[in-house]
């Protein structure tokens, strides 16, 4: 049997506008605001999807809804064997109007196919209040599927930024300093908190120990451990 003509369940704008309206003012009363950044292409190789000289500049202010307060998800902190890796992850949703409004007014991209109109994977999200950087990995718009219709939001799967030569140039300061401290051999954790302890300094790793230790022990080939005692 056909669904029954005299009612319109998908289609009946009044509806869906509600609808809309009630998201995007939850959102801007239960949200964080957040700054997002979209990846700008310079030399993308359309072979391969690359680009080597891949920046971030433009930035937009908006409201995300965080749909997990308790924790971070993910895998957290694991051990492998390149060491301590942080593998915090969490999902944002954003209203599709709302970023579409924003977005409009960005200068076009021509890096991108198509103005921006979504977000997209490898677009960069930065909290102020944390400051703490993060990359989208994964992008759902049909997380809510077709409501009375129509899709009201976006649902973004993030995770924390991790630094690969990329330029930065948005600026805002707490971000631009990221690559800017890298390049000078200051680390940088992977919260995007630098950490002053320059490792990279100019030296190798050996030479580095033995500069720092040559008032505690001795590395000579005769007395090694001792310290002179014996």
């Amino acid at each position: 049997m056909a669904l029954n003509p005299y009612f319109n369940n998908y289609t009946y704008a009044p509806t869906q506008n509600l609808i809309e309206d009630i998201v995007l003012e939850s959102i801007k009363q239960y949200g964080i605001e957040v700054y997002y950044i979209p990846k700008k292409f310079n030399k993308l190789d359309k072979m391969f999807g690359e680009d080597i000289l891949q920046e971030y500049k433009n930035v937009f202010k908006i409201e995300m809804y965080l749909e997990n307060f308790a924790a971070m998800g993910g895998e957290r902190e694991i051990i492998s064997k390149f060491g301590l890796e942080i593998k915090d992850e969490f999902s944002l949703i954003v209203s599709k109007k709302r970023f579409e409004y924003e977005a409009n007014k960005l200068p076009v991209m021509d890096s991108r196919p198509v103005q921006i109109e979504s977000p997209m994977m490898g677009d960069l999200i930065y909290f102020p209040f944390t400051k703490g950087l993060f990359e989208i990995k994964y992008v759902d718009n049909k997380h809510i599927f077709y409501q009375k219709g129509k899709i009201y939001t976006y649902k973004v799967d993030c995770e924390l930024y991790k630094y690969s030569y990329e330029r930065f140039n948005t600026g805002i300061d707490d971000v631009d300093d990221i690559e800017k401290n890298l390049v000078n051999g200051i680390d940088v954790d992977s919260d995007g908190v630098p950490d002053y302890s320059q490792r990279n300094i100019g030296l190798d790793d050996s030479q580095y120990i033995q500069d720092k230790t040559s008032g505690i022990i001795d590395f000579s080939e005769k007395d090694p451990f001792s310290e002179g005692n014996y």
